[in-house]
């Protein structure tokens, strides 16, 4: 599949290419290993469309650029791949949240005025949460765009879910802004971190549990406890979500390098895992990107056979749940290499990054964990 077609391409030479000052990348990206579903929502566009009306109304991404990045998030596409069968209705609150997220990550977390200033990301995150925690409680949050959106999707959740699906939101919410804070801390130092810390950190960074919180309040039904804080599922969780995480760092590898290349110092912390690996392992950018995507097609490989051992045994509440994390996988690197998101940097270049893809059917090898501590749990015998 390519960055403008997301078709299923020929397998191509994997690379960087940057021409005339890197006003365009091109990146190639080797084959991936997924064999999971593909569905689109028939009502993506629909979904999109009112996602945008929605945040609009807030005062949000209503003109310019920041309108164009909307736009092209494509969050109907996004959230529409993860449950395709999902009644409209009921996904918009989804995606609605994915709309408000992505604008909020673009100023707050990675790209804005705020992303250099830890502690005016900690305030402002704060107050985020307790909107979530216990709409309306904020003192002037009404008076704050990104407040009262939030607001009002936490009153629309606490309509739609049950007492454990409204904390477990919260909760999802709590562990990605620890995981922001972390990469502040990365930025702060202007250090790369290491392999083991990445892998077992970004699938917080990603927003990996408060993204997928809102699959149970879409579906209405709730994952027993026992079952969802099982080790084999918890393995689950953090294996679909690190695996898109990781993918997400494929597609958007090009969108940094554009961007860093206008930045006026370039920094030495990078926090995307064909640099990780580059800076730990002593690679070349070709050979990195191809040391990733082998790490995602043996963490893609592993989730399926633990899937596959996990699905006989679960209830129809947690089949649902183990189906939208396949989805997750699979969906988003569709969504991922299409998205304006990454083709267009900053809502002002078009198509000055190209990202091409393909899939293939021949599995990685089998066996031992990779040599990362932090993450060899999910290969145990659950």
């Amino acid at each position: 599949m390519t960055g403008t077609e997301g078709r299923v391409a020929a397998p191509a030479a994997a690379g960087v290419r940057e021409r005339s000052a890197a006003d365009r990348i091109s990146i190639t990206v080797p084959p991936r290993y997924c064999p999971l579903p593909s569905a689109v929502h028939p009502d993506a566009a629909r979904l999109n469309a009112r996602a945008a009306a929605w945040l609009n109304g807030y005062g949000l991404c209503r003109d310019g650029a920041q309108r164009v990045r909307m736009t092209g998030n494509d969050v109907g596409g996004f959230y529409g791949r993860i449950m395709p069968r999902s009644p409209a209705g009921r996904l918009q609150l989804a995606v609605d949240w994915c709309a408000l997220m992505f604008a909020f990550d673009d100023l707050h977390c990675d790209e804005g005025p705020a992303s250099m200033r830890a502690g005016d990301f900690a305030g402002f995150a704060a107050r985020l949460l307790r909107v979530l925690e216990a709409p309306g409680t904020v003192p002037g949050g009404a008076a704050d765009p990104f407040l009262a959106a939030a607001d009002d999707l936490a009153a629309r959740c606490r309509a739609r879910g049950t007492p454990v699906q409204v904390r477990r939101m919260v909760d999802g919410h709590r562990a990605w802004f620890l995981g922001v804070l972390w990469e502040f801390g990365c930025r702060l130092r202007d250090r790369t971190p290491s392999l083991d810390d990445y892998a077992h950190m970004r699938q917080h960074t990603a927003a990996g549990t408060a993204t997928m919180s809102w699959t149970e309040i879409v579906d209405g039904a709730e994952v027993p406890g026992a079952e969802r804080d099982s080790p084999a599922v918890r393995a689950l969780n953090e294996l679909a979500f690190t695996t898109a995480a990781f993918d997400d760092d494929l597609f958007s590898y090009g969108k940094e390098r554009w961007l860093a290349a206008r930045g006026p110092h370039p920094p030495r912390c990078r926090l995307n895992l064909v640099d990780v690996l580059a800076a730990e392992q002593g690679l070349g950018l070709e050979a990195a990107l191809a040391a990733a995507v082998d790490l995602c097609n043996r963490l893609t490989l592993r989730f399926v056979q633990l899937r596959d051992r996990v699905l006989p045994r679960a209830g129809a509440p947690l089949r649902l749940h183990l189906d939208h994390l396949s989805h997750l996988i699979r969906g988003n690197i569709e969504w991922g290499l299409r998205a304006g998101r990454y083709t267009d940097p900053d809502g002002r270049h078009p198509g000055a990054v190209t990202t091409t893809g393909s899939f293939t059917p021949a599995a990685p090898r089998a066996g031992a964990p990779p040599p990362i501590p932090s993450i060899a749990w999910w290969w145990d015998r659950f």
